[in-house]
């Protein structure tokens, strides 16, 4: 699995509607993308849940990485390149990942709480990692909303990145969280995740 995600900073008074329409109008086509793991449509807005700008931040889980290629290669991120300009592009491998019952309905996902850490020196990657798939399958199984948990790595910085996919709105989240609302969920290939329910 890989994880994908880039980050569009928009203007402090950019009309977030125009994004909004946007979604509403690409969402069909990447219901049935090939290839696609899963994709959360995501953004941010200055002065709501602690964020200190507008952003489109779309979240992309790739069971292989052809599909991802023919994503970067294709029609849809020449869309966005036109656009906005070619973001650049954040990628991880995947590390851990599960979900809760709920976690089985991604039209359930409302937010998204994205966390970054840092991997100390000389740190045992394999344990490591065990240590990830349990606490992700621990927090979801036990914290109230959560429904999928996505974990990477990303071998260039050495750093982490924990998704944290919610059925709940960004004001019932953990206090100081780094949220995102998701305006919406393709997931046409997610059972080709690896989920180890």
């Amino acid at each position: 699995m890989i994880l994908k995600q880039y980050v569009i900073d928009l203007p402090a008074d950019y009309d977030m509607q125009i994004i909004r329409d946007r979604v509403a109008r690409a969402a069909d086509s990447f219901d049935r993308f090939p290839g696609l793991g899963l994709k959360a449509f995501l953004v941010r807005e200055k002065g709501r849940h602690g964020a200190d700008s507008n952003q489109y931040a779309p979240v992309y889980l790739w069971p292989e990485i052809e599909a991802l290629w023919g994503f970067v290669a294709g029609s849809g991120f020449d869309g966005v390149a036109q656009s906005f300009g070619r973001p650049s592009i954040q990628t991880w491998l995947g590390f851990a990942l599960a979900r809760s019952e709920s976690g089985r309905d991604p039209t359930r996902f409302r937010s998204l709480v994205r966390e970054d850490l840092t991997i100390e020196r000389g740190i045992d990657l394999a344990a490591l990692r065990t240590h990830e798939t349990r606490n992700a399958h621990t927090a979801v199984t036990e914290a109230p909303g959560l429904c999928l948990r996505a974990v990477g790595l990303n071998i260039e910085t050495w750093r982490l990145v924990r998704f944290d996919f919610w059925d709940r709105p960004q004001d019932a989240l953990p206090a100081r969280s780094r949220s995102f609302e998701i305006l919406h969920t393709s997931a046409p290939r997610v059972e080709d995740l690896d989920f180890q329910d």
